[in-house]
């Protein structure tokens, strides 16, 4: 073992390694560009329905898909319908992968910025791996906007509480896409009031917008419900597409009358014991967690989450990355093997095996218990990441206690003292 450590560590070795992996994220992002990006087809018909003054909302805008998104997201897209084709499903497929090494060097940079030397390697590194992953690759793939949305919330609030304009990225964000709102409580719970404050006036200023510009299609949008009409999205409500609680209730067999009282109390009593642990890391210095923690619940407690929407698990590998890098190994509670050993899990071809492509005709899905945990993995992570979270500041303030003082081992709470913005 010791062997292997000091081969792995030889700086030829890291760097074929890391050079190896980088070609192999340029060589998926090259075939990316070939994909059929079918979301981002949807994207530009909605902004191409701008642009001719057509329906938003009455009808399917692209092969009898729907556009679910808000009017001020309709707009953003505008710009996409019209350039051709190739060109905008290049643009997103670079932009996709430019943000994706911006979540991880902002992510590692945060959480390790004493070997800023070894920063843009191991980011690179990590960025190419995450191409792997089903979140990543369908994102980048299909021509997605998570990674947009999950750059713009890292942006935002990774960084010196002090700075005037934190909580614009979580209301731009919002605007396109409901799930962030998740952060506005959040914030006021950390007592970041001005943060919350700016994310909520820049939210209602995209909402004003879409009033403003479209206000047609706003008008249905918000007051006539189709911002929580789920069947706009999927059709098969019990489908293992459907990545959130929601989803892996209704396909434990519960009715759709019995859910509609179960799961609005289910997210509830989640979102409280989420939002308690995230505050309980916030107020221990580890606020990076509690962001990750309450974007992981956005995807867990919407009443859709695809695959795709859980690109929050980048952050957290880069999180568990860093616990590994540790040379203090007594401060790592085991409990965060529960999420290292489910997240290798989330590669396509694993998932595949309970959820068979459409494309793969008469595959059978695993069944049994295996099956089911595959089927709702997402899930899974989910829970395993709450539960080491909890146990890892349990044993924090145990040693706390034990010293006199509460002990901020991962960072300290603000990154000004490092000079990063």
């Amino acid at each position: 073992m010791h062997v292997l450590r000091r081969l792995a560590s030889h700086p030829a070795v890291s760097a074929v390694g890391a050079g190896a992996t980088c070609v192999l994220g340029l060589a998926m992002t090259a075939l990316a560009i070939r994909a059929n990006a079918i979301d981002l087809e949807v994207y530009r018909a909605g902004g191409r329905a701008v642009l001719d003054g057509g329906s938003l909302y009455d009808r399917p805008v692209w092969n009898a898909m729907h556009f679910t998104y808000t009017p001020w997201a309709a707009l953003l897209f505008a710009p996409l319908a019209a350039m051709p084709a190739i060109a905008a499903r290049t643009l997103l497929v670079l932009a996709n992968c430019a943000l994706l090494v911006f979540v991880v060097w902002r992510s590692w940079r945060w959480l390790d910025a004493s070997r800023r030397r070894r920063v843009p390697t191991v980011c690179l590194v990590i960025a190419s791996l995450s191409l792997l992953s089903e979140s990543v690759h369908a994102t980048v793939y299909v021509g997605q906007i998570n990674l947009v949305l999950l750059a713009l919330i890292i942006g935002d609030l990774v960084r010196d509480d002090r700075r005037r304009t934190m909580g614009v990225g979580v209301g731009i964000a919002a605007g396109i896409k409901l799930t962030p709102l998740i952060f506005l409580p959040y914030l006021l719970l950390t007592r970041r009031y001005r943060a919350a404050a700016v994310a909520t006036c820049t939210f209602l200023g995209t909402v004003l917008v879409g009033f403003v510009l479209l206000p047609r299609e706003a008008s249905r949008y918000w007051f006539g419900g189709l911002f929580a009409d789920t069947s706009r999205i999927y059709a098969n409500l019990t489908s293992t597409h459907n990545q959130s609680l929601r989803g892996m209730i209704l396909r434990l067999g519960v009715s759709n009358e019995g859910m509609a009282v179960v799961w609005p109390l289910l997210a509830l009593v989640v979102a409280a014991g989420v939002f308690a642990t995230a505050m309980w890391a916030s107020r221990r210095g580890e606020h990076f967690l509690g962001v990750v923690l309450c974007g992981m619940a956005s995807a867990a407690i919407s009443p859709w989450s695809w695959g795709h929407h859980w690109v929050w698990l980048v952050p957290l590998a880069v999180y568990l990355l860093h616990l590994a890098a540790r040379r203090d190994w007594s401060v790592v509670h085991p409990a965060w093997l529960g999420p290292a050993v489910l997240l290798p899990l989330t590669f396509p071809w694993v998932l595949a095996l309970a959820d068979p492509p459409d494309s793969a005709r008469g595959a059978v899905p695993l069944g049994g218990p295996i099956g089911f945990v595959l089927g709702n993995l997402y899930v899974f992570i989910f829970v395993a990441t709450v539960l080491a979270v909890v146990l890892h500041l349990r044993r924090h303030d145990q040693r706390a206690v034990g010293e006199g003082q509460y002990l901020h081992d991962i960072h300290p709470p603000s990154m000004a003292r490092r000079g990063v913005a």
